[in-house]
């Protein structure tokens, strides 16, 4: 008592600390008040009373809290926090056992006249690695029911977003229903004002089914709100869809964001037998972007589902829920459209059927802005017999391809879909293969990988090649037999690895039978090496119960041989029952690559004729393109200007201009290491020269940058595992040269009597300064004197004024006469040697 006395005396100063410890159930009070300590800003508090009020800071919001203690003689017994959240929502906590509450103790939310008790989610249940579904995942445990009695207590939910409260069942008229508050997948925020802030339409009357919602959703920043809507319409022969969402900005500068996509599909298609359309689909997007899903998503990929079933995107049983729809597009920490500034996107799909045996849904997906994205998704399959009940095989294939040019990158991905089995329902076919291309401009260009199913530990290969699920089969044939088998392989440029196997079990009662087989073959070929290994385990387990006791007894035996080399060499592995034993034979297996000489090195570079190229980048004056590598002819150049470059595929430490006594250094870069070969430090030089008419010519003069680029981890880094994904960055590969600046000099040189040749007019025509015309108007005299009177009056006061008045005459009368050049003094000065004789005149007039 005198303990919480004291903290209430404190709360003087207007602030007050109570530690959830405490509490009776710490528990229960983290759920309302979070950190560990009840934090109560600007206290008011009633130490004889034992309770204080003020601003706390709670899971939905800082909002007005009372706390009440109850006391029992010297002790304490109970504790009541109630907190305010406004239109008659409120939190309370009970602790212990305070006089007059109904509730009982722990954390409370009252709201729309209901009291529930708060919880946090629980994770989900531990599964059993012996009870596996179709696909071979592991089930959940059986749970034994004991008697107990559930808590039926209804529940909110406490979430790092707040606190959600199960929405109360809606109440239909007509068809129509009025949302009060923002909801996702049933869940409303407690704390959100009440309004009408969306509308829901759910009409049935066979076979017409109408569903829809309009709604506004909370969204993260720079956005304020994500206005979204759904109608899925089913008449039986015909469904369609559309969808589409606006986001709006918080007022930050960011543009608004908007989506729609729409469907429509027939149970029957339209067409030949041969190419049957049953559905078409079309969309766009501004600063929007969709998240292209891999191969063995694609049957839960949104718009190509819209195609078939739209009622079936987000819903988790036959009711159809136009709000989960929405929030499948859209919500989540990974939806499937996004805001993205400055991106546009359009997409087209299509339903069909071929010969009424194979059905396929295919999109085209193409993406602008940060990132030029051509996607082709589709998944098809077929099921035979087609025309009874009973089924032999489904098979249904996913298939994604993607090309980002600008990037350089091509990706290829095929994988079974749930749906696809062989012989029996119960025999699941899963996996898939990827391939990526990578080209271009890309680090990794000339790169490539084949990937079928998941990579087992110990093969491991770089991040950037396509990762895929687990390949092979699962069947359980009756209720005593379950078969599992596993495949997988890899072809990249360096290696080609392959692997599988084979699981058998039998189990019946407590008797259990097994048989295990595997195979795995890694083969590299630069240099040349192979690792092969197999083995096969048979066993059987009995169990025995003895009066009160079980016994198991167990015997397998088994044998694994793996295979190495060069040099060649291997290992036996033996095992009896409880013993096992392991004969090797002849080379140790290697435990790194070994290195290899410049010829094995040098196989893995390009052509040598394509290793170094020269470009001309600006001033190129040749017709067609210029030749850039190989036996490169002279290039026809402009005498304006020059500029060109010289890079190479290799690193290059150090780049030098000209030859022989002229040599300037014009780069200098990092030692180049060579990985396959375990060399390090090592020199690699980039000599440029310029031949100018059979002459050598000095590069000294010209402005010159270096380029730097990336370069594989794989052939010039200095351990296998690097970071960067596989590239070592910043490395010089070349150089840019850029003539000097044209001298055009001060005279115009020698001319000829060939450059102001004339071609002469035939027949002659009647010129002034032909021979024999008249004479005709005054003839002209040389008085002499003039130069001395050019130099001496052009620029005197007199002639500068009068030149003045006459530029503000003209200008009077509207003439526009430009910036004129009023200092003459050089003029003056150059008359006389502008005139190689004394000037001839004739009067004016």
């Amino acid at each position: 008592m005198e303990d919480v006395r004291k903290l209430l005396e404190q709360a003087a100063g207007g602030t007050v600390e109570i530690p959830v410890s405490v509490f009776a159930d710490p528990d229960a009070a983290a759920l309302v008040f979070p950190g560990g300590t009840v934090r109560i800003d600007g206290a008011v508090s009633d130490p004889k009373a034992l309770s204080v009020g003020g601003q706390a800071t709670i899971t939905a919001s800082s909002a007005p809290v009372d706390v009440a203690f109850t006391a029992d003689g010297e002790w304490v017994t109970g504790t009541v926090a109630a907190v305010d959240l406004g239109e008659g929502r409120r939190l309370v906590l009970v602790d212990g056992a305070p006089e007059g509450t109904a509730l009982p103790a722990g954390a409370w939310a009252l709201a729309d006249g209901r009291a529930l008790r708060l919880t946090r989610r629980t994770p989900g249940p531990p599964t059993d690695p012996e009870r596996l579904d179709g696909l071979g995942r592991a089930l959940p445990a059986v749970k034994h029911r004991d008697g107990a009695a559930r808590d039926l207590t209804p529940q909110a939910l406490v979430t790092e977003h707040g606190i959600l409260t199960p929405r109360p069942g809606p109440r239909r008229r007509k068809g129509m229903r009025v949302l009060e508050a923002p909801s996702v997948r049933g869940w409303s925020p407690i704390g959100t004002p009440g309004g009408d802030n969306g509308l829901s339409v759910d009409y049935y009357s066979p076979p017409l089914r109408i569903a829809g919602a309009l709604t506004a959703l909370p969204a993260s920043p720079p956005y304020r709100t994500v206005v979204g809507g759904v109608l899925l319409v089913d008449t039986g022969a015909f469904n369609g869809s559309a969808m589409g969402a606006y986001v709006v900005p918080d007022g930050s500068g960011a543009d608004p964001s908007l989506f729609a996509y729409g469907s429509l599909g027939s149970q029957v298609g339209f067409g030949p037998p041969l190419f049957q359309v049953r559905g078409i689909s079309a969309g766009f997007g501004w600063n929007s972007r969709v998240r292209v899903p891999l191969a063995d998503a694609l049957d839960g990929f949104p718009f190509l589902m819209a195609l078939d079933n739209p009622g079936a995107i987000g819903a988790d049983d036959e009711e159809v829920d136009p709000l989960k729809v929405l929030g499948e597009l859209i919500g989540g920490s990974n939806p499937w459209v996004r805001p993205q500034e400055g991106d546009l996107w359009f997409a087209a799909g299509l339903a069909f059927d071929c010969f009424e045996t194979f059905s396929g849904r295919a999109m085209a997906l193409v993406q602008t802005g940060s990132d030029l994205t051509i996607s082709l998704l589709g998944a098809a399959g077929m099921q035979l017999p087609t025309k009874s009940d009973k089924k032999i095989a489904r098979v249904e294939i996913g298939i994604e391809a993607t090309l980002r040019p600008a990037a350089g990158e091509l990706s290829i991905g095929a994988a079974f879909t749930e749906k696809t089995f062989l012989i029996d329902p119960n025999c699941k076919l899963r996996g898939g293969v990827g391939m990526k291309f990578w080209f271009g401009n890309h680090p990794q260009a000339g790169d490539f990988a084949f990937m079928l199913g998941a990579i087992p530990a110990g093969r491991e290969l770089p991040a950037r090649y396509p990762r895929q699920q687990p390949a092979g089969l699962t069947w359980g044939v009756g209720s005593t037999v379950s078969i599992t088998g596993n495949a997988y392989a890899a072809f990249t440029p360096k290696s080609l690895m392959a692997g599988g196997s084979l699981d058998v079990v039998f189990q019946s009662g407590m008797l259990r039978a097994w048989l295990t087989a595997r195979v795995d073959a890694l083969l590299e070929w630069n240099p040349f090496y192979f690792d092969v290994g197999m083995g096969i385990r048979v066993g059987v387990s009995a169990t025995i119960k003895v009066w009160f006791v079980k016994i198991r007894i167990s015997v397998e035996v088994g044998v694994s041989v793996r295979i190495w080399g060069p040099a060649v060499g291997g290992e036996a592995t033996v095992h009896l029952w409880f013993i096992s034993f392991t004969i090797g034979f002849g080379a140790a297996r290697r435990n790194q690559t070994p290195a290899l000489d410049w010829g094995g090195f040098q196989g893995m570079l390009p052509p040598p004729e394509n290793m170094v190229r020269t470009t001309a980048i600006a001033g190129y004056a040749g017709e067609g393109a210029p030749a850039t590598r190989g036996d490169v002819k002279p290039w026809l150049v402009s005498n304006g200007g020059f500029t060109f470059t010289a890079d190479t595929q290799a690193p290059v430490s150090k780049a030098y201009l000209n030859q022989g006594a002229d040599t300037v250094e014009a780069a200098t870069g990092t030692a180049v290491d060579i990985l396959p070969m375990h060399l390090r430090g090592k020199g690699s030089e980039l000599r440029i020269w310029l031949t100018y008419n059979g002459q050598a010519a000095t590069l000294a003069p010209w402005g010159r940058a270096a380029l730097r680029g990336n370069v594989p981890n794989g052939l010039w880094g200095q351990q296998p595992d690097a970071p960067n994904d596989g590239i070592i960055p910043d490395q010089i590969l070349g150089i840019r040269l850029t003539s000097p600046p044209v001298d055009h000099g001060t005279d115009t040189g020698f001319i000829d009597e060939e450059a102001i040749s004339f071609d002469p007019i035939n027949p002659d025509g009647n010129q002034p300064l032909s021979v024999g015309e008249p004479v005709t108007g005054p003839v002209p005299t040389r008085p002499g004197g003039v130069i001395a009177a050019i130099q001496n009056g052009i620029d005197t006061t007199a002639t500068r004024g009068n030149r003045t008045a006459l530029v503000q005459a003209l200008t009077g009368l509207g003439a526009n006469l430009g910036t004129l050049d009023t200092d003459l003094s050089a003029y003056a000065q150059a008359a006389g040697t502008a005139f190689t004789a004394e000037p001839m005149l004739i009067a004016a007039g």
